[in-house]
């Protein structure tokens, strides 16, 4: 899975999101973005207080949402929305996001999407490693959002 998705980061590009209809041209909504910025900082609260060994599941999936809402923010301001996690984590490649840090990216996505959908629970340490990428991150990817919101 690891090497098809670095595959994936050289082949596809955002515009193929864009052709298959993942993602759609709108206006810039400077409003969505504001309301998103709102729920992550209320999700944040609420989440960085947790015991990741107690509130695993709940801790992983809230920051997944958030660094997702980030994305989904960015998308806003530039005039997109996606209804695909891929395409938002393929368009950090527009900011010189490093791509070790879109690989991660995606295997939260993935975790995610196994714990939603198929019962498979975060670790532990997967908490950990989302909460340390989080927080290492949301800086950056909130100095994109306030560039645009100028």
């Amino acid at each position: 899975m690891a090497l098809f998705f670095m595959a994936l980061l050289k082949v596809k590009s955002f515009n193929y999101f864009i052709n298959e209809k993942k993602v759609k041209k709108i206006h810039p909504d400077i409003e969505l973005a504001r309301s998103l910025l709102k729920n992550i900082q209320e999700r944040e609260e609420t989440t960085l207080k947790l015991e990741p060994k107690e509130f695993h599941l709940i801790v992983f999936e809230n920051l997944y949402d958030c660094l997702r809402e980030l994305l989904d923010a960015i998308l806003a301001l530039d005039g997109y929305k996606s209804y695909s996690h891929e395409a938002v984590i393929i368009y950090l490649k527009n900011f010189n996001f490093p791509e070790n840090k879109i690989f991660d990216l995606n295997r939260f996505r993935i975790k995610r999407n196994n714990s939603k959908y198929y019962g498979n629970s975060p670790k532990v340490e997967d908490v950990l490693e989302i909460k340390k990428f989080y927080l290492e991150n949301k800086d950056f990817l909130l100095k994109i959002i306030n560039e645009r919101l100028k």
